[in-house]
């Protein structure tokens, strides 16, 4: 036995359980679960043409589109939005953990070529001329009033002298041909303009509902949609189902692994060991970069998570299997670990080759789930091969050169 190996082996064992230990509980609360985990819904939305009078490329015009649904999103004060823009016109919208799914989708969805315009659709102001928007209470007996206020730039005082008396409205989503109706449901506030200059802004006063005036207020503050949306698809998981489906995953996960770790010790033994300590560092790695990468956590990933697990199981037994086949009596222990990881690197390179080219091909490709799919799966193949064939080859390398395995080794 050479005492300096056993040192240097144990030390290293150490620093990396020690590491896992310390750091792992961080990594398991940065995770992000996705709705089918945690309940919520996701919306698919279909990106139109600009509205009348706004020339914009489609690339930009999405990106544009994109971004005030986010900032709609903050405002509703859901953690982890998930928002990505798909096949050029499309944007994907996950939002778990939402308790009134009907107010996200309106908040959403409405407010494109926000304006002011008087009776005869003649524009006033647009939504470009808001400086910020308020809700305020007047008293307990009336009800709240939503406060818009303009920039600078505008010039409040000759819109006074104009429409002084005349009744302003206030729509959303205008579409040119658009005609004003007390009536339609694009219009969500019309009145009389009193006031206002010297000040610069205007009071909506109306029989607003708390909910209703903050709803409006959240629509105004982030400005309008450059062009409409249409919704293609939508899916909608309760709390309790998402909840129920962790809980039965993390169960079959756990069952699953531990049914491999079993096999593994009982078929290779002390070689097995070794490689359940580096399959216990492939969970930990997988889901370290996995947290970098600001991924979220989907049945589908961990699908992909525990068939990246039965890769990297299948290098460890690839490297057994030839140990075996060229265990020679003349060679020490160490020596047949780099020739048995140098004659199975060529098979396991192969096979992990290929899978990538079809996760990638998946990521590429794919949308929604599926791409959820391909990056954890992407994740899993370089985990695997650096914990269960790099790592896994160091460490019996290590061991063999302890001189007390080799007994082991000539058993088989």
């Amino acid at each position: 036995m050479k005492r300096s190996w056993v040192i240097s082996t144990s030390i290293t064992i150490l620093l990396i359980l020690t590491f896992m230990l310390s750091t792992y509980q961080n990594i398991a609360g940065e995770i992000k679960l996705g709705l089918d985990l945690q309940g919520g819904f996701e919306i698919l939305y279909e990106v139109e043409d600009p509205y009348e009078g706004r020339s914009i490329e489609k690339e930009k015009l999405v990106k544009q589109t994109a971004s005030i649904i986010r900032d709609r999103v903050n405002l509703l004060g859901i953690s982890e939005p998930v928002i990505r823009v798909e096949d050029d016109d499309r944007i994907r919208v996950q939002l778990a953990g939402v308790e009134d799914q009907e107010e996200a989708r309106d908040i959403l969805s409405i407010g494109g070529n926000i304006t002011f315009r008087d009776t005869e659709n003649n524009l006033v102001l647009s939504s470009t001329d808001f400086s910020s928007v308020s809700v305020e209470d007047v008293s307990d007996h009336l009800p709240p009033q939503v406060t818009v206020s303009f920039r600078d730039a505008v010039d409040m005082k000759s819109i006074t002298e104009n429409y002084q008396g005349e009744m302003l409205v206030l729509w959303l989503d205008y579409i040119k041909g658009d005609t004003f109706s007390e009536s339609e449901p694009n219009v969500i506030f019309a009145g009389d303009l009193e006031g206002t200059w010297p000040y610069k802004g205007l009071a909506l006063s109306s029989d607003f509902t708390q909910e209703e005036a903050d709803k409006l207020a959240k629509v105004l503050s982030t400005g309008d949609l450059p062009a409409p949306i249409e919704e293609v698809y939508s899916r909608s998981v309760s709390g309790q189902l998402g909840e129920k489906a962790l809980h039965n995953t993390v169960i079959s996960s756990g069952i699953a692994m531990m049914l491999i770790f079993l096999f593994m010790i009982g078929k290779y033994r002390y070689l097995g060991t070794i490689s359940v300590f580096c399959m216990v560092c492939y969970l930990y790695l997988t889901f370290a970069i996995f947290v970098f990468l600001e991924g979220v956590l989907t049945l589908t990933g961990l699908a992909a998570f525990i068939l990246g697990l039965g890769m990297a199981v299948d290098a460890s037994i690839l490297t057994f299997e030839r140990l075996k086949e060229i265990k020679r009596k003349d060679a020490s222990f160490e020596a047949l670990v780099m020739e048995a990881s140098n004659r199975s690197f060529r098979t396991i390179g192969d096979a992990q080759l290929t899978t990538l080219i079809a996760a990638a091909g998946l990521f590429v490709f794919g949308v929604g789930s599926v791409k959820g799919f391909a990056v954890m799966l992407l994740i899993s193949i370089i985990a695997g091969f650096l914990t269960c064939y790099a790592l896994l080859r160091l460490l019996l390398y290590m061991v063999g050169e302890m001189r007390i395995v080799e007994w082991f080794g000539r058993k088989g």
